[in-house]
Parts: C-alpha cells; sequence; structure tokens
C-alpha cells in the first residue's frame, strides 16, 4: 500500500470519514489507528523499530523534563544532567540509523536479517529535533505516549518526510479540526497534481534513464547526457509529487505540513537552489548541526587562532568552511551509503564554500568582464548553470560507483555522438515518439504551473474562476491521469525514490 496504490485511497477515505465523525477532542486517535494502519501495511515486522524508536524519545523527553524539575535548585547540574539523558537518546537512535544504513557493508546472510524501517530517517531526525528542543526548553515534553506515537508516525509525512518538528505539528494533530469543503477541495487538487508529477512524468521518465544508466558502457554521452537530464527532473517530480500529496492528505485534516520544496529549478546559486529543495532537511542541519558548530567554543578557538595567523579575512572564512563542510558530508551520508554520496556532499559544500569564501573576486570578475548582472538574461544563465550543476550532482550519486560516474564524464567528451539526439536512436531506450512529445508537453504544463505558483497562489486562482472553467480543469487533469500515468499489469510502482532514505 502506497500513496499511489488504490488500496492506500480506500484507507484514507475510511481514516477521513471517521475523522469527522469522531468528537473533536478524540479526532487524534482516529488519525493515530489510520498512521499505524498503513504503517503495518508496509510490513508488520518494520513497527517494532518505529514503536522503539517512539518510545525512546518519548522516555528520554520525559527524562529531560524530569530533570530540570527536580534540579532547579541547581540549574547548571541539571542541564548537564538534561544534556546527558538526551545525548543518550540520540546516540541510540543514530546508532540505529547507522545501522540500518551500513547494511550494504555486511555480508549478505547478516544484512538479509535486519530490518529496514520505511521513513527511518525522517522519523529519526524529528525524535533527535524533539530532545534537543526539550532539552534546550523550547518546549515542555510530551507526557501522553500515544499522542507522541502520533508525531512520530502520522501517515502523509511517514513515506518521504517533510521532517516535522514537534511545535509546528504536534498542537495541528492533538487539537482536531472542523471539516472544511474548501479546505478538502484545495487537498485533493494537491494530491491530483502530485499523482500527476508521479505518474505522468517521473514514472515516465524512469523508464529512460534506468535504461541508459543500467547500461553505461554500452551508452553514448549523448545518451548519459539527456538521462541526466532527465534523472534531474524525474528526482524533483518523483519527491515533490510525493510532498504534494502529503500535503494534500494533511491539508484535508486541516493540518498543514512544513513545505519541502519551493520551485528550487528557479534557484539562481547553489545555496539558494538549497533553501528551495527539501527544505526541512537544510533547516534541520541548520539548527541542529551548523548553528552549534558555528557558536561552539572549539569554533571559537580556531576562528581566533587562523585569525592570529592568517589575517581577519581566513578567520571569517574558517568560520564558512567547517561548519559548511561538516553540514555538507552528513548531508551526503544521510542520502546514501558508499564514496559516491561523500563525494556528491562536497562536492555542494565546495560550491557554497566558495562562493560563499571568494564572493569579493567573483563581484571584481564580473565587473571586469562587464557582465551586467541585473539583467533578464543573466537570471536566466544563472538558473540554467543551477540546473546543470544538479544535474552533475546526479551523475555523481546514480551509479553509486565513482568508476562509473568518471566513465560518463569521459563518453562525454570522448563518446557524445550527438548524431544520435536526431537519427531516432533517442526512441530505442524504452520511450517511444509519442512518449517523448507527451514529455515535452508535461514540461511546458510543469513550468508553467511552476511559474504560477511563483506569482502567487494558483489554487486560490482557480478557485476565483467560474464552476465550469474549474471542473473543465479537474477533468482534463483526471483524464490525462488516467489515459497517460505509468501503471497497470507488470509495472511496480510501489517505491518512491526518496522512501529509500
Amino acid at each position: 500500500m502506497t500513496f499511489i496504490s488504490g488500496e492506500f485511497y480506500l484507507l484514507l477515505l475510511v481514516v477521513v470519514a471517521a475523522y469527522f465523525l469522531f468528537p473533536l477532542k478524540y479526532r487524534w486517535l482516529v488519525l493515530l489507528l489510520g498512521s499505524l494502519a498503513f504503517y503495518v501495511s508496509q510490513g508488520v515486522e518494520m513497527l517494532p523499530m518505529l514503536l522503539g524508536a517512539a518510545l525512546a524519545g518519548w522516555l528520554a523527553g520525559l527524562g529531560i523534563g524530569s530533570v530540570y524539575k527536580d534540579g532547579e535548585a541547581n540549574a547548571q547540574q541539571a542541564k548537564r544532567k538534561a544534556k546527558l539523558v538526551s545525548g543518550i537518546g540520540i546516540v541510540l537512535l543514530v546508532a540505529v540509523l547507522a545501522l540500518v544504513k551500513c547494511t550494504r557493508y555486511m555480508p549478505q546472510d547478516m544484512a538479509a536479517k535486519i530490518i529496514v524501517p520505511l521513513g527511518i530517517s525522517y522519523y529519526t531526525f524529528s525524535i533527535i529535533s524533539y530532545l534537543v528542543d526539550v532539552y534546550r526548553r523550547k518546549y515542555e515534553p510530551e507526557a501522553n505516549a500515544l499522542k507522541f506515537l502520533l508525531f512520530v508516525a502520522f501517515f502523509p509525512k511517514i513515506l518521504q518526510g517533510p521532517i516535522a518538528r514537534y511545535d509546528k505539528l504536534a498542537k495541528q494533530l492533538y487539537e482536531g479540526s472542523r471539516f472544511d469543503w474548501q479546505r478538502c477541495c484545495f487537498g485533493v487538487q494537491l494530491i491530483l497534481w502530485g499523482l500527476i508529477k508521479k505518474l505522468v512524468i517521473a514514472d515516465r521518465l524512469a523508464m529512460f534513464t534506468r535504461t541508459v544508466f543500467g547500461d553505461i558502457p554500452a551508452m553514448s554521452g549523448s545518451m548519459l547526457m539527456v538521462a541526466a537530464i532527465f534523472a534531474t527532473v524525474e528526482l524533483y517530480c518523483d519527491f515533490s509529487g510525493c510532498m504534494d500529496m502529503a500535503g494534500g492528505m494533511s491539508q484535508i485534516f486541516g493540518i498543514e505540513l512544513e513545505p519541502n520544496f519551493k520551485r528550487p529549478f528557479f534557484s539562481k546559486s547553489a545555496a539558494e537552489f538549497w533553501r528551495r529543495w527539501h527544505i526541512t532537511l537544510g533547516a534541520w542541519f541548520k539548527d541542529y548541526v551548523y548553528m552549534p558548530v558555528v557558536t561552539s567554543p572549539r569554533m571559537a578557538k580556531i576562528l581566533q587562532w587562523t585569525k592570529k595567523r592568517f589575517g581577519a579575512r581566513a578567520g571569517k572564512s574558517m568560520m564558512a568552511v567547517i561548519p559548511l563542510a561538516i553540514v555538507w558530508v552528513l548531508t551526503g551520508v544521510w542520502h546514501g551509503t558508499g564514496w559516491a554520496y561523500v563525494v556528491w556532499g562536497l562536492y555542494w559544500g565546495a560550491m557554497i564554500i566558495a562562493s560563499q569564501v571568494w564572493a569579493p573576486e567573483i563581484k571584481k570578475l564580473t565587473k571586469f568582464l562587464h557582465i551586467d548582472t541585473e539583467t533578464e538574461s543573466f537570471q536566466i544563465f544563472r538558473m540554467v548553470r543551477t540546473f546543470g550543476l544538479f544535474c552533475i550532482g546526479r551523475i555523481i550519486t546514480i551509479p553509486n560507483d565513482l568508476h562509473m560516474t568518471v566513465l560518463v564524464f569521459r563518453k562525454f567528451l570522448l563518446e557524445f555522438n550527438p548524431w544520435e539526439l536526431v537519427d531516432e536512436t533517442l526512441y530505442t531506450y524504452g520511450l517511444d515518439e509519442k512518449d517523448m512529445f507527451l514529455l515535452v508537453c508535461m514540461f511546458v504544463v510543469l513550468w508553467a504551473v511552476s511559474m504560477l505558483q511563483e506569482k502567487g497562489g494558483l489554487r486560490t486562482r482557480v478557485a476565483g474562476y467560474n464552476m465550469a472553467f474549474r471542473w473543465a480543469v479537474y477533468y482534463i487533469a483526471i483524464i490525462a491521469l488516467f489515459i497517460f500515468g505509468i501503471y497497470g499489469p507488470g509495472y511496480d510502482a510501489s517505491n518512491f525514490v526518496y522512501a529509500g532514505f
């Protein structure tokens, strides 16, 4: 049962009906039962690890709260004990996550015995943020174990996030909301758009990218280039499509999840891109890794030593280099195991660090070259450049083998074979001419919708049109989904790309 299965939408319909039929104060129980039913449908053997993580987080949170209450007379000592309790809880959670992540390095028989729970990275990071915030006394710990379990396991976010913060989500879950017709319509619209991005665009692109990247040595550079571009759009439509579905489901219940995407391909720099892509992951690393490193006494000593030895600018640069390098190595490891993901993290980290450290030189260079950075053409160039940089990043991680990544770049240079782009070779790797034409049309639709979203609330605008136009839009979307969606006998649409993280 996944977000793109008929069984799931039957479950969703039952949960929605029960949610609004139950009294307001018990509606959180409906969400909890629905979330557990969804999780068990993925495999009952995964449930104990989810329950164990939730129990560990809940007990550690209570422990931190208890330490602070008992230690009011000696605040410093209480803080040290609270730090120990939170540290133990976090170490346990990270240890389990690391064990699951490292199964690829274990003997096959041993790895087969380790269960990989659905959404472990997402709920682990949510619980860690909860423990850190309770330790920082941002809010009081949750006393009700079942309510805390709902925060951890809420089914729209368990598959691929977003990485929820307790203070932004818990109150919405526990208080319940009343039925609102317009809100439900907006939620259904968002689900429909997510399904189109996933089934019509992403899964169609996957047919091409899996064929090409599945046999890199036999491919030309031109086919690998097209596959890299397609893989970038595929990942965006797959991941953001799931986020749209999750947001739409939550909106039906009157719950607003934190946004995870904000039209990232309109970004004009690497740093801006990561403020728009997987927003909750970037915010998590900023709050719980980057800022603690920047404000740590050890960092202050390194900054002081560097400034004294190499000058003020070197010291200021070090303030960017060390924290960002740590964040991006960890970001790479979060996305996957193996050197390819470490290199991917360093690749993005190096670009962002360089843009900060050498900002004055870059500004002087553009001035020397008489580049008007305010023109519309230069802004388009910057967006295309950012898209290209992301494509290169995809080439690093898709093969998950640095030797294959090097081979791809060699083929770009030595075996590009541009004639294959026009001699119908393009139509021999899983997609025919009609599929390619449809993809071009869908790329235009995707761009147009993104532009309208960038300029304001698209769904509010559509809601303002007359009924005939609104329903024409809905029918066209539904018909397009059923006619052009990739599904049916022999097709496995069970996995979203980020669901394995």
